[in-house]
């Protein structure tokens, strides 16, 4: 398994454990599990949509047949995580509760603000106000590479409004998103203050799996959080 990529700020919060992984470390979330000390990572169908569940108790080992893109949890010794290949995977933490939380954001889910919708069960189930979340946005496909049609553009366009500073006009009528930098505005929008980016595209370096390099044999990696 590859642990190479660090967070400063999930690595500065005690009792947090956490981690961005690459394709090397394949999809055996139980042996990753063991590897950072928790009991399991729970994770979801992921549907490219905006629903966010909380993790509690009575569900958590049943919670895997659940559709969704985004946990949070509480409970120690239950990791939460979200596979991307290219999407962008978003790890939160509360440092003063100590709740935690994982979301998956592609172009869709960053259109319907899963973003949001996580931070709206921080506050809404936990109580904790925007300012006390962080967030980390995760290795994913960067502006470089996320090249997208005028019909992916419109809708952002639609949402958003013209001339939003994470949508550029490309070549042959094609558009640039920044999916990084929109789920970044959308969290800032939500009132969270410390938002921290991991410079690595996916489709760039090879060692991580990227639909867009690769195609659909392209595989997946984890992002996963949780507390010990």
């Amino acid at each position: 398994m590859s642990f190479k990529i660090r967070s400063q700020i999930l690595s500065s919060v005690n009792g947090v454990v956490y981690g961005f992984l690459d394709k090397s470390s394949g999809e055996d979330i139980e042996g990753i599990a063991r590897a950072f000390g928790l009991e399991s990572i729970v994770t979801l169908k992921q549907v490219h949509g905006n629903r966010v569940w909380v993790v509690k108790d009575a569900f958590a080992k049943d919670i895997g047949w659940y559709k969704g893109d985004g946990l949070i949890t509480n409970l120690k010794g239950v990791g939460i995580g979200v596979f991307t290949a290219d999407c962008a995977p978003i790890l939160f933490v509360d440092e003063s509760s100590l709740v935690v939380g994982a979301v998956h954001a592609g172009w869709r889910g960053t259109l319907s603000k899963v973003a949001k919708s996580a931070i709206v069960q921080f506050r809404k189930v936990f109580g904790i106000p925007s300012s006390r979340v962080y967030a980390v946005i995760g290795p994913s496909i960067g502006r470089c590479c996320y090249e997208v049609g005028g019909d992916v553009a419109s809708l952002f366009m639609k949402e958003f409004g013209e001339g939003i500073p994470f949508l550029y006009k490309g070549k042959n009528s094609k558009y640039v998103l920044d999916i990084k930098e929109a789920n970044s505005a959308i969290l800032r929008c939500e009132g969270v203050e410390r938002i921290e980016i991991i410079d690595v595209c996916t489709r760039c370096n090879k060692d991580f799996c990227s639909y867009r390099r690769d195609g659909k044999g392209s595989g997946r990696q984890l992002s996963f959080i949780g507390l010990i």
